[in-house]
């Protein structure tokens, strides 16, 4: 394989205020093209130490990526340091300069001169169109080696990424399958099918437990064992029946979300504990809004009450985490929205509010469907956050597979 460095620069990275995302989903993404990442640096923007770096670096690897320092102010230092570690000039992009002038006057009403530096490119460069932010990325080739210069906010270097990374795959790409479960506990599910795991000792065997996606299987192995992993990644799949949510890149959210696409049905939402974490990751798929109605975050008990017309005797005999309060919960908010389906959760994540009866880590869930509605407790371990995260996943999984079995029960079940 292959070596590749990563280098996140900014000050802000080095002194703690923001987190790295980025090197985490660069690393992955390298090693299925074919790259062993052997380093990934944090650097400050200071031109000298990235100068420096970045001709280490080029002696040591087939490929650098650097992210960040890519704006318009004078600590952003990025393309200047990479210029100068190759001996090469910075040739301003007259195209670029005016789109990038035409987008200040339009959204600032002036463009100051200093918009220009993200029209820097370095000599001979390849320009990577940034379709979020401004500064473009760049691809550069020097003495066989290639570098990669991509903006800092993930959220405009993941599509640049995304976009160039079929001409960066090399000869010892790989070839990956993910098999997403809930419900099995990651020492069973291993225990169980390590026959069928283990059968073909070329491909690499892992697995990934979380409290918010559950347990993932992944099989990685060389390109020209595709067939063969997708034979027992899918012969996995049948093994483990309905404890797969979901495959591959897809989430729980995105198997809901074309579930009720692909069947014209809607659904929506009525929280507590999770306090608008459902709404939250399903809005984030692009065109939910075909499927999604919306939500309630029904915190307190008046709430409960007043909004989801949950009776208040309900919650006086029953108490708010109750399968009794989720369901009318749930059926009100099915109502509320004139949905097809709705999901209430109501739990006691603490650290405070539990009981001998109801102790941290108790969490009533209920779907609910025109023929009505079924209710749900967990016992969930860990903190405040985990148990939140967990209820979310378990949610979008009740939902999953209640709108299956009403599907089925339809005869018309479609994905």
């Amino acid at each position: 394989m292959k070596n590749a460095i990563i280098y996140s620069i900014g000050n802000e990275l080095v002194e703690g205020l923001i987190v790295d995302t980025n090197s985490k989903f660069l690393s992955t993404h390298l090693k299925s093209l074919g790259y062993n990442v052997i380093r990934i640096e944090t650097l400050p923007d200071v031109l000298d130490i990235i100068v420096r770096r970045i001709i280490e670096g080029l002696s040591e690897a087939d490929l650098l990526i650097t992210t960040g320092g890519l704006g318009p102010t004078e600590d952003d230092l990025t393309r200047e340091a990479i210029a100068k570690a190759l001996n090469k000039s910075l040739v301003l992009n007259e195209e670029i300069a005016n789109e990038l002038i035409e987008r200040a006057l339009k959204y600032y009403n002036k463009a100051p001169e200093s918009v220009k530096k993200q029209a820097l490119t370095v000599e001979g460069a390849i320009v990577l169109d940034n379709p979020v932010g401004t500064a473009p990325g760049q691809l550069v080739k020097h003495n066989g080696k290639t570098i990669v210069i991509l903006p800092g906010p993930p959220a405009e270097m993941i599509p640049i990424f995304e976009g160039i990374k079929d001409k960066l795959k090399t000869d010892d790409a790989l070839y990956t399958r993910r098999i997403k479960t809930i419900g099995i506990p990651e020492a069973v599910l291993m225990d169980e099918h390590k026959d069928l795991l283990y059968s073909n000792l070329q491909i690499t065997i892992a697995t990934m437990a979380s409290y918010e996606r559950g347990v993932e299987v992944r099989l990685t192995g060389s390109v020209v064992l595709k067939e063969e992993i997708d034979r027992i990644a899918e012969q996995l799949i049948n093994l483990l029946g309905e404890s797969v949510y979901a495959i591959d890149d897809d989430s729980i959210e995105d198997v809901v979300y074309k579930l009720l696409k692909e069947n014209n049905l809607t659904i929506s939402f009525a929280e507590s504990c999770t306090g608008g974490l459902l709404s939250a990751r399903f809005v984030d798929i692009p065109g939910v809004s075909s499927v999604y109605k919306g939500g309630v975050v029904a915190y307190s008990n008046e709430s409960k009450v007043n909004i989801l017309r949950v009776p208040k005797e309900i919650i006086d005999k029953h108490g708010a985490v109750s399968e009794e309060c989720v369901s009318y919960m749930a059926k009100n908010a099915r109502e509320l929205f004139d949905s097809d389906f709705s999901v209430s959760i109501s739990g006691i994540a603490g650290p405070d509010g539990g009981t001998p009866q109801k102790p941290v880590g108790t969490v009533c869930f209920a779907f609910a469907t025109s023929k009505g509605v079924k209710a749900f407790t967990y016992n969930l371990r860990g903190d405040r956050e985990m148990i939140r995260k967990r209820s979310a996943l378990i949610g979008f999984d009740i939902a999953r597979r209640g709108i299956r079995e009403w599907l089925r029960l339809e005869g018309n079940i479609r994905g």
